[in-house]
């Protein structure tokens, strides 16, 4: 127990120097060796096979996220549908991607084209698992890989599932969408609290799914947990994370007004394109009145008004 909580205090103070790291100066390749090298030597200590690590590369030009490919990397996750369907056909077609951020049905069909998506880690509805199914090529190579998303930390701003519904939600996918593939389950810890309260949730999440002795279901030993991000992967990893997902201290901070760009051009364009459709509709409207006009006027005259007509006049 000793032993257990003076290596949970050192990750603590290790995922505290997380940002400091990042903001030392190191090029991207430098900073994804050393936090695959922390990965390593925690995985070592817990007598664990390493973690996955996913590459966060969303708001990150292309150059960046080429030079950590250069490095070695492979797995990289995005939070914005746009942003991944714009980068993908960029980068090499070994790059496995995890969509990682809020998905809505309505966007589904963009990231199911992609050939090499790899993991739709957000997956929170039964409605977004049905579209998500339907979306996907017919002649796509396997099924795509799928993880549960669910809200451990109770958080109004986290997408998610509740904890009891999380199992529910894992037979629909498990037995009705044969597109997809069930692997694991997923989660955000609370911001700011580098305690494992949220990742242990999960676990246990995991072992409710596992006793439910759902068709298709992973083992314990085959199933996945993706929990952990730059301010507290190691934390995660200890509580059992088998993927972590780091950005900010492989790339540097963030630009989040680029992808707010980039959103608001899709949104404006969207909206001009209506505004052409609209234009477009009430021209031929328009082109179709003399038309109607003009054949009204050279219509024969209707019983009343020839009747009107032939009246006598005083």
């Amino acid at each position: 127990v000793v032993a257990e909580s003076h290596l949970r205090q050192t990750v603590t103070r290790k995922c505290g120097a997380a940002e400091r790291m990042a903001a030392a100066g190191m090029s991207v390749s430098e900073a994804l060796q050393h936090v695959g090298a922390r990965i390593q030597t925690l995985s070592t200590q817990l007598g664990r096979a390493p973690a996955r690590l996913v590459a966060v590369s969303k708001t990150k030009p292309v150059a960046a996220l080429q030079e950590a490919y250069a490095a070695g990397q492979r797995h990289f996750g995005e939070n914005y549908v746009q942003e991944l369907v714009e980068k993908a056909p960029q980068l090499p077609s070994d790059i496995k991607w995890h969509f990682i951020g809020h998905l809505q049905s309505n966007k589904a069909k963009h990231i199911a084209r992609i050939p090499n998506l790899f993991l739709v880690e957000s997956l929170d509805s039964v409605k977004l698992a049905n579209t998500l199914d339907k979306a996907l090529p017919e002649d796509r190579a396997e099924p795509l890989r799928v993880m549960v998303q669910v809200n451990t930390s109770g958080e109004d701003s986290k997408s998610g599932v509740e904890p009891e519904e999380c199992t529910e939600l894992v037979r629909h996918v498990a037995t009705s969408c044969s597109r997809l593939r069930f692997i694991g389950l997923m989660t955000i810890g609370r911001i700011g609290d580098v305690s494992p309260a949220c990742f242990e949730r999960l676990a246990a999440c995991r072992d409710k799914v596992i006793e439910a002795q759902i068709p298709n279901v992973p083992s314990l030993e085959d199933f996945e947990l993706s929990m952990g991000m730059s301010g507290d992967f190691e934390v995660a990893i200890q509580a059992g994370s088998t993927s972590v997902r780091v950005g900010s201290t492989i790339f540097g901070a963030r630009d989040y007004g680029a992808a707010k760009v980039s959103e608001t051009s899709q949104q404006t364009m969207a909206t001009v394109r209506a505004a052409e459709e609209q234009a477009q509709a009430t021209a031929r409207a328009e082109s179709a009145k003399p038309a109607q006009t003009e054949a009204s006027e050279t219509a024969p005259p209707t019983q009343e008004v020839a009747e009107a007509n032939e009246a006598p006049k005083n």
